[in-house]
């Protein structure tokens, strides 16, 4: 029979409940953003392409999302129906496409700005300054390490 360590049941619970809070904030974030009439893919899309700078490649866009590039492409033709995308030929790549937000979703980014800050603020309230910098220490930490893995 396998023996877990103290250490390893450590990272199973630390994994654990990382998996359960990113689960717990992405359902928050949709109660509050359903009145707006924006969906978990939307919004999420929407937050990556701010994130990570207009202009981007679609196919780079569905790397850092970490979905198939057939999912996001019906992701941004809905985003594009509602005339929150723009896409455009890539010029570095001919076979590429880049992908803009439009004003619609610089308008419509301030306003889920606003309603991620109120679930923020309700579930991180008891969180203190040094607690919140060491997780985003030992966070940045993993995603290095899975960078470069």
């Amino acid at each position: 029979m396998l023996r877990t360590t103290d250490l390893d049941q450590l990272r199973i619970e630390f994994v654990t409940r990382l998996f359960m809070s990113r689960t717990r904030f992405r359902l928050a974030m949709d109660d509050r953003f359903k009145p707006l009439g924006v969906t978990d893919a939307a919004w999420r899309t929407l937050f990556y392409l701010e994130q990570i700078g207009d202009g981007v490649l679609q196919k780079d866009l569905a790397r850092v999302m970490g979905i198939e590039s057939a999912g996001l492409v019906r992701l941004l033709d809905n985003l594009e129906s509602k005339a929150l995308v723009e896409r455009r030929p890539a010029i570095q790549d001919r076979r590429g496409k880049t992908v803009h937000l439009t004003r619609h979703a610089d308008t419509l980014l301030l306003e889920l700005h606003d309603a991620s800050a109120q679930v923020r603020e309700v579930l991180l309230a008891d969180i203190s300054t040094t607690d919140l910098q060491t997780c985003l220490t030992v966070l940045n930490k993993v995603l290095n390490a899975a960078e470069s893995s």
